[in-house]
């Protein structure tokens, strides 16, 4: 879902790498730094062979070789209603601990060749496959590639990727957000995804999970982001002239990304801007999607052409800190029967340097996501999952006890939040705490067992979350 970070990132996390390597060893022999006596040339030559001895080694003497990337750990604190309980994990999806192996080699002038492999790390995490029944955390239990591919780059004419890569539209509404706390807290549903509901003047949990709310309109990312994975494609990305640059690719969706066949293609286009209005900072950016045939409900794929529109963008006063970031997604699955799918999120900030450590970030958030429960007969949302679908325990859904399958029509979830983010410049790395709300209400024609359908409604208890965690970059 955050491939795209490694596009613009990356560059920062080499430099805080480079200057903690240098700064720390600079620190660490200040008398020898000092000392231009006899031995001078002698001292030099072991505080060389020190720092190679601790930096990564270039394969050959053409094709540059660094490693960057972060470590995230969280300590998270929920409540859903009736239970409450506390995990410690990393970030989920993407956003988890990795590190990338990224280079390049000059061909001629203004042109270049480079490489980029990143790798996540095997972890437990808390977020989307975080089980509220088990209390179990999701867990990444292999190193996988999330990256691998090859380009060759214009300084004139652009840059042409190919391999397995973050597409065009993997993420540019997200990474509009330029407040310092895209990791820390976006638009994506992350956290609180893989509970299980429980509905509102009942005594257990129901059938459906969070997970399953966000529907089988969108495989890649979760409520938001939708095409927010890693895909085996071209991509060409523009020179950046006036502030703008574009970037448009072309693919396949791979097994295991939603409920795509193999061999169904997608192509994709982002514009994106970033510039300075007087004492304004201004970031934005638009992405259309197109896949060959929408994903379809477990049961299989449904034909037809899936249309994605995402737009992001941040205004920010750079003398006073203050900013704002909003971002629209709007989904056509252009299938019979299914209706479309929006989101909109918000998030006002105030990015202020307060003290030596460095900038201070506070901010609120607001989001919501529009008919993103897709058609579940079947499902039954009285029961515990663990029971079965169609086994009706009872006295969970108040006023649909009696309701053994739903197909749902209709569907609204709210989140908002608070946070605050601290930069640590010296140690390249971000502290950070944020609460978090959410809410469901889902409309459903309800069969009962004695096969009489009718029109009902359900609401859920909230989910809440206080989270505190770091990010260090290397």
């Amino acid at each position: 879902m955050f491939g795209g970070l490694t596009k613009t990132s990356s560059r920062i996390a080499i430099a805080a790498a480079l200057g903690l390597t240098l700064g720390g060893y600079a620190m660490s022999t200040p008398a020898k730094a000092a000392d231009l006596g006899g031995d001078c040339c002698a001292d030099l030559e072991e505080r060389v062979a020190e720092l190679e001895a601790t930096t990564v080694r270039k394969g050959n003497k053409k094709v540059s070789v660094t490693l960057s990337g972060w470590v995230v750990k969280t300590m998270n604190w929920w409540d859903d209603g009736g239970d409450s309980n506390f995990a410690v994990g990393d970030k989920d999806a993407d956003l988890a601990s990795r590190f990338a192996i990224t280079g390049s080699a000059a061909i001629a002038p203004g042109w270049s060749a480079g490489y980029n492999l990143t790798i996540t790390a095997p972890t437990q995490t808390f977020g989307i496959l975080s089980n509220q029944q088990s209390d179990l955390l999701g867990v990444n239990g292999s190193i996988q590639t999330l990256y691998s591919y090859f380009y060759l780059k214009s300084d004139s004419y652009g840059t042409l990727n190919w391999g397995n890569l973050s597409p065009a539209s993997d993420n540019p509404a997200v990474l509009a957000d330029i407040s310092g706390t895209v990791i820390e807290s976006n638009a994506v549903w992350f956290e609180g995804s893989g509970f299980l509901l429980r509905p509102s003047g009942g005594g257990g949990l129901s059938g459906l999970t969070w997970l399953t709310f966000l529907g089988n309109y969108c495989p890649g990312g979760v409520g938001a982001d939708c095409f927010g994975a890693p895909r085996a494609a071209v991509r060409y990305d523009t020179p950046t002239f006036g502030g703008f640059r574009m970037e448009t690719s072309y693919g396949t969706i791979q097994p295991g990304a939603g409920t795509f066949a193999s061999d169904n293609q997608f192509w994709d286009i982002a514009a994106f801007y970033n510039g300075d209005w007087g004492n304004f900072k201004v970031s934005a950016a638009y992405a259309y999607t197109w896949t060959e045939t929408a994903v379809g409900t477990s049961a299989g794929a449904a034909a037809g052409n899936n249309n994605a529109h995402q737009v992001g963008a941040t205004v920010m006063h750079t003398p006073s800190g203050l900013g704002l970031y909003g971002e629209y997604e709007y989904q056509d699955p252009n299938v019979v029967g299914v209706s479309t799918t929006d989101i909109w999120y918000l998030k006002p900030f105030i990015k202020r340097t307060w003290n030596p450590l460095g900038a201070t970030i506070l901010y609120g958030e607001y989001g919501q996501y529009n008919d993103m429960y897709g058609s579940v007969a079947g499902a039954d949302m009285c029961a515990l999952a663990a029971f079965g679908a169609g086994t009706n325990v009872g006295g969970f859904c108040g006023a649909n006890v009696g309701i053994n399958t739903v197909t749902v029509t209709g569907s609204e979830m709210e989140r908002w939040g608070l946070g605050a983010v601290q930069e640590i410049d010296s140690a390249a790395m971000h502290l950070f705490a944020r609460w978090q709300h959410q809410d469901a209400s889902v409309d459903f024609i309800g069969t009962n067992v004695n096969g009489v359908t009718s029109t009902r409604a359900q609401g859920f208890e909230d989910w809440d979350l206080f989270q505190v965690g770091g990010i260090i970059f290397f």
